[in-house]
């Protein structure tokens, strides 16, 4: 799993080793769980996904693929920045986003292959709704950009690996937000003011949870999901647009 140390992706990871699952994270910061094996790197550079999945493959196999690391861009509008920061922000959310997503794809492609097994990216309901989580230019493009993504993935690695994607509305997490090509803030400010927000547009008129989000990627890891591929499962409550 690509940035399983914090937020949704280490929600998933516990989730998976409760089962007694091998897990590996890939992250920038070292887990603290000492179920797992972590592995320091950086999601933009090849030969670092190569080094996470040479450690979590067992026997040339890997059964699951969770790309999760993903970065915010602050709310980035398109007339309201200098061109030369919009730019450097808009560049290190894709390389992170969409291009660091299919590094992971590439370098694990083999082991997957191997064990027939499966790939699940992380999405955002950005990919779906302008007026997403404060998303700014940047993060909706690379979001949408990771719905191709998964349709070419899909396409590309069939018929031996199934890959879809989980689209999460409003969950307060320690996503960052790139603040041109090095410094980065936190992209979430008001977790409280954000759940309500997201509750008062959904069909079922309530936030979102980690656990409604762990759920999917659950279900399309499992075989209750083996004829299921190319898709995104929203996880927004009926987001109204």
């Amino acid at each position: 799993m690509t940035g399983g140390a914090s937020g949704i992706g280490k929600a998933v990871a516990d989730s998976f080793l409760d089962d007694g699952a091998a897990v590996t994270i890939f992250d920038r910061r070292r887990s603290t769980d000492p179920r797992v094996k972590s592995v320091l790197g950086d999601v933009r550079v090849y030969e670092d996904n190569e080094r996470a999945v040479g450690t979590a493959a067992i026997d040339g196999r890997l059964d699951v693929l969770i790309v999760n690391a993903g970065i915010h861009d602050g709310g980035l509008r398109l007339l309201d920045t200098q061109p030369h920061h919009l730019e450097e922000t808009f560049r290190r959310v894709i390389d992170v986003d969409v291009v660091g997503y299919l590094l992971a794809a590439r370098a694990a492609a083999d082991s997957l292959i191997a064990a027939s097994g499966c790939v699940v990216l992380t999405l955002s309901d950005a990919a779906f709704d302008v007026r997403s989580n404060n998303a700014g230019i940047a993060y909706l493009t690379a979001k949408h950009a990771c719905v191709g993504l998964v349709h070419g993935l899909a396409r590309d690695l069939a018929p031996a690996v199934r890959v879809n994607g989980v689209a999460p509305s409003g969950v307060p997490t320690s996503l960052v937000a790139a603040d041109g090509d090095r410094d980065e803030r936190p992209a979430i400010t008001d977790a409280a003011r954000l759940r309500s927000a997201v509750a008062s547009r959904t069909l079922l008129n309530r936030a979102i949870e980690l656990e409604d989000v762990v759920s999917a990627f659950r279900f399309l890891c499992g075989p209750g999901a083996a004829s299921i591929t190319g898709q995104i499962l929203r996880t927004d409550g009926g987001l109204i647009p």
